[in-house]
């Protein structure tokens, strides 16, 4: 084994006594024992060297069951250090949760948009814990109640003895299980909140720790794997699981099976019918109990026993044949899953060389044909993950260092801008892209430049509208438009930056005004997206939208009729152009290197390969958006639009105002 992965071995090993996170941190233990003392010494009357002798017994610290738990928690650890990084991760759920979130809704729902920070994280935090604390009481319920699970689980329960290391006398089946659990629904706690809250959401810590975990922990956690049985008053024992009621669980006395499943509350007990009032003054023995079979603390048969039995309990049903394990054949298998799981890591795998990995909210069909030429002209190989373009701000975050992204690329200057707040982007220099690329259109501190340019602007009901009324995105307030506005939900970015620009031009008061009056002549509640916006005009709901304009080259260039036959009853404004206005405002999908990027060279390069005039004409040309790079051609419908004047703004305006244009829109009651 590497020196290296020695190193992270024994640093993870000890780690569980230095991190508040972790049921047996130091200060967590030496709360224990402190109440251990205090419980025995002024609430059961033994002297000092009695309560000593009891907490401290040989017998609780080093007999055949408390030796088991220390090599189990020694090899587990590296099992998992190993296999974790396969399994499921909170990450990968919250970005799948996310993303559906978006698609279900379009933007984000106004949900208590006034709530204080102080409340959001309040309640974050609190169902965090309670959400976590009800999936482990039925994961661990099912631990006994499946056949199939019971023979993992089991490995607990054979503890005779109970410490606060047997928490981890596992089988690495039901760490895996656990961790599995402990993904699912952190991570979809985590992606719901972010969903409804954003950026107010916070946890609540103690040294890092969940606060609620913290304060469970310092009042004893590590008292349930204990030689001491501290109970609490019954209606408290009701809602909170006391240490004597979780010795109750480990009882092998037949009234105790399958009772107390919970960790923190035993309100899901009470609630469900598995509840059991702790054992005042009696002894309890623990292990598996007569009947259970020879479940000694080898671990050969620790770790390679509950294989044998869950195949057996498929033999029932099945031709499946166990042959019996001998001692030389259990020590070789489980040698085998050791050096499987090594081989199996992640962390002495050589780093991949001329590869770059790319996170892209441009669905795959608008980049993956410009990357397969870069692979192509570079020989440097890709690999693309497509999605929403929240969820994979929200999957850097959570990834953090373990990001395997290189590049992002997504829409909207705005959310170019959150990434660079949320720290997954970082500077890069190249004088190519600063050359060709405006700088209105890339970021001041470059962390991200644009590849294409969009417009939104004015479309309008041909027939129905003369074009001669439209002056100004101002103008749209005016009251002569009054339910004849479509428009998409503050939630969704292009409007919130199209917001930002013009609290630039004409600050907040003006723009609010503005929002209100624009609101006053909505014909019906945002809903939809852009191409569902030119569908209602196209069919009389409104007469006036503001869309970006590839949506309605989508529908010019669509090889279904209908579209094209809508797309032909629209006409297109250009607002702002008179001398000395600003110009319509335009926007861009970007792209910038990841914080963690591992291959930043592969990276720079096909941030330049993208502003070549070869990509910008395709760009232009396949998906009707307008080149940052001057002289690259334009494809027919975009010359049809006509030469328009575009708003100068440096971009990053757009994200650095994002946060006050959404309090404006919601002030206005834009929905």
């Amino acid at each position: 084994m590497p020196e290296g992965i020695l190193q992270s071995f024994v640093a993870e090993w000890l780690g569980v006594f230095v991190d508040p996170s972790k049921r047996v941190y130091w200060a967590y233990l030496l709360s224990a024992g402190l109440i251990a003392f205090a419980w025995l010494i002024f609430l059961r009357g033994h002297d000092f060297g009695a309560a000593f002798r009891l907490i401290f017994a040989r017998a609780v610290w080093w007999s055949p069951s408390a030796r088991a738990d220390y090599a189990l928690m020694g090899i587990n650890g590296a099992l998992m250090i190993l296999l974790s990084p396969r399994l499921l991760g909170k990450a990968t759920v919250a970005f799948l949760v996310f993303e559906g979130l978006h698609d279900v809704f379009d933007g984000r729902p106004l949900l208590l948009v006034d709530a204080a920070a102080w409340q959001v994280a309040g309640a974050f935090t609190l169902s965090l814990f309670v959400l976590d604390d009800f999936a482990r009481y039925w994961v661990h319920r099912w631990l006994h109640t499946m056949p199939l699970l019971w023979s993992f689980h089991r490995v607990h329960h054979s503890a005779t003895v109970l410490n606060p290391i047997t928490v981890f006398r596992t089988h690495p089946v039901e760490a895996v299980v656990f961790t599995v659990r402990g993904a699912i629904v952190q991570g979809a706690t985590v992606a719901l909140f972010f969903f409804l809250f954003g950026d107010k959401v916070t946890l609540v810590t103690v040294l890092g720790a969940n606060f609620l975990s913290f304060v469970f922990n310092v009042l004893g956690s590590n008292l349930r794997h204990s030689p001491v049985p501290i109970w609490f008053w019954r209606p408290v024992e009701r809602v909170l699981m006391s240490p004597a009621q979780h010795q109750v669980h480990h009882s092998v006395a037949p009234e105790h099976y399958n009772r107390n499943y919970g960790v923190v509350l035993a309100f899901w007990d009470w609630a469900f019918g598995t509840h059991c009032y702790s054992e005042r003054d009696k002894r309890l023995e623990y292990g598996l109990g007569a009947g259970a079979g020879e479940f000694p603390h080898r671990l050969r048969v620790l770790y390679l026993e509950p294989f044998a039995q869950a195949l057996r309990r498929f033999s029932i049903n099945t031709r499946i044949v166990t042959m019996p394990m001998t001692r030389g054949r259990s020590t070789t298998a489980l040698c085998v899953l050791l050096a499987g799981a090594l081989l199996l890591s992640p962390s002495i795998l050589p780093a991949n060389e001329g590869v770059v990995n790319i996170y892209s909210a441009r669905k795959e069909a608008l980049i993956l044909p410009l990357l397969e030429r870069f692979e192509t002209e570079t020989g440097i190989r890709f690999r693309l993950v497509t999605g929403k373009a929240d969820g994979l701000l929200k999957r850097l975050e959570i990834e953090g260092e373990l990001s395997p992204a290189d590049v992002f690329i997504t829409v909207d200057a705005g959310r170019l801008q959150r990434a660079k707040e949320a720290g997954v982007l970082q500077p890069v220099r190249s004088q190519l892209i600063e050359t060709v690329v405006p700088e209105s259109l890339r970021d001041k501190d470059n962390y991200w430049f644009g590849v294409s340019r969009r417009a939104r602007t004015i479309i309008y009901a041909k027939g129905r509208v003369d074009p001669s009324q439209f002056s100004t995105y101002e103008a749209l307030a005016d009251p002569q438009w009054k339910g004849k506005l479509c428009i998409r939900s503050s939630g969704n970015i292009y409007n919130q930056s199209l917001v930002a620009s013009m609290i630039v031009a004409n600050g907040i008061e003006k723009t609010e005004a503005w929002a209100r009056g624009l609101v006053a002549n909505f014909a019906r509640p945002p809903a939809g997206g852009d191409t569902d916006q030119l569908k209602a005009v196209a069919a009389g709901q409104c007469d006036v939208t503001l869309v970006n304009t590839y949506y309605l080259g989508r529908l010019l260039t669509s090889h279904k009729q209908k579209e094209r036959e809508i797309g032909t009853k629209l006409g297109l404004y250009w607002p702002n152009q008179a001398d000395g206005d600003r110009g319509a405002h335009v926007n861009v999908s970007g792209v910038g290197v990841t914080q963690h990027a591992k291959n930043i060279d592969a990276a720079r390069k096909l941030l330049e390969f993208l502003v070549t005039k070869a990509s910008q004409s395709w760009y232009a040309e396949v998906n009707n958006e307008y080149p940052v790079v001057v002289g690259a051609t334009v494809s027919d419908i975009l010359i049809g639009f006509g030469p328009f004047k575009a708003d100068s703004l440096n971009l990053t305006k757009l994200g650095e105002n994002n946060a006050a244009a959404v309090r404006l829109m919601d002030r206005a009651g834009w929905r």
